[in-house]
């Protein structure tokens, strides 16, 4: 029995990433809530209670970051297994085996490329010949079936180039956060991540009064080493949930738009249906800067060591 590329399109959880971001980020801003539920479930172990909810925040805001990363590997999967080739249009019909067939560590290497500037993201702006229409490898993409000019106006094709335009700059922007997955990793390889680091302090050389402080209570550490060069190093990330939200919301919408449209074209679309109002999300400058910026002071912190032999 094989999944029809039809009930792909129209039952794909398009949706996930942003949903998970927004309860996520809705038990951080009510912990006092969700660690009342928590220590509901606590145990007792010998005359001493075994505490659930010490590190319910750092969680929540691991969690958060997680879904991050796996909000842009999963728009990445989608992206190469569309994105045309030699000019040519893959066909969309056989997504599933597509993806189910993705050479992974091949997209790592594109990822990579698009965040070192060797994939240049103007392939975007190339055109297609596609079911008679010549159009931008980007509205193809993100916006199939819009291409009719008697359908969709002028303003509306000026709007999507805006918004390739957009989307350019979070695809480049993701890409290069991604291309560094050590931290990803740490994350989903054993849970090595671990709240570590208070704060730092830089002192005089003179008085060893205290110049400036580092608040680094809320970050998660984890370590690498690397014993071709017998050398530890310990990485400390400050979080940032507002940001690790907004941008796995955009990476989901993404996600939407590429699907969303596709079970339009290709999925079943009884009589009922066909009249029916589909959403597509347009994207803009300044919606994608207000996301991409850093709330923290501090985004890298590494501490490494050498044997001397």
């Amino acid at each position: 029995m094989e999944t029809d590329y039809k009930d792909f399109y129209n039952s794909y959880l398009k949706e996930y990433h942003e949903v998970r971001a927004i309860y996520l980020n809705n038990l951080l801003n009510n912990i006092d809530d969700i660690n009342s539920v928590i220590k509901a479930n606590e145990l007792e172990a010998h005359g001493v209670n075994i505490s659930l909810t010490k590190n319910t925040k750092f969680i929540i805001q691991a969690d958060l970051r997680q879904n991050y990363y796996h909000s842009i590997e999963s728009f990445f999967e989608f992206f190469f297994a569309l994105l045309p080739k030699k000019g040519k249009a893959p066909e969309n019909r056989n997504i599933l085996r597509s993806l189910a067939n993705s050479n992974w560590r091949q997209n790592y290497k594109k990822i990579g490329y698009i965040a070192n500037g060797k994939l240049n993201l103007n392939i975007l702006d190339e055109k297609i010949e596609y079911y008679g229409y010549n159009v931008s490898i980007g509205q193809y993409l993100f916006y199939i079936g819009t291409f009719s000019s008697e359908k969709f106006d002028e303003n509306f094709q000026n709007s999507v180039i805006n918004s390739i335009e957009s989307i350019k700059k979070t695809i480049k922007t993701i890409a290069v956060e991604f291309s560094n997955r050590d931290e990803y990793n740490a994350y989903k390889h054993t849970m090595r991540v671990f709240p570590s680091i208070n704060s730092i302090q830089i002192l005089n050389a003179n008085t060893l009064k205290e110049k400036i402080n580092f608040d680094l209570s809320n970050s998660a550490s984890y370590q690498i080493y690397n014993d071709k060069e017998n050398e530890t190093i310990l990485k400390t990330k400050l979080f940032d949930p507002e940001r690790d939200f907004k941008m796995s919301k955009i990476c989901s919408r993404l996600i939407y738009n590429m699907i969303n449209l596709r079970s339009v074209a290709f999925g079943d679309r009884d009589d009922q249906k066909l009249n029916e109002k589909v959403a597509l999300i347009l994207f803009n400058k300044d919606n994608i800067s207000d996301s991409i910026k850093h709330n923290v002071q501090i985004q890298d912190l590494i501490f490494s060591s050498k044997k001397i032999k």
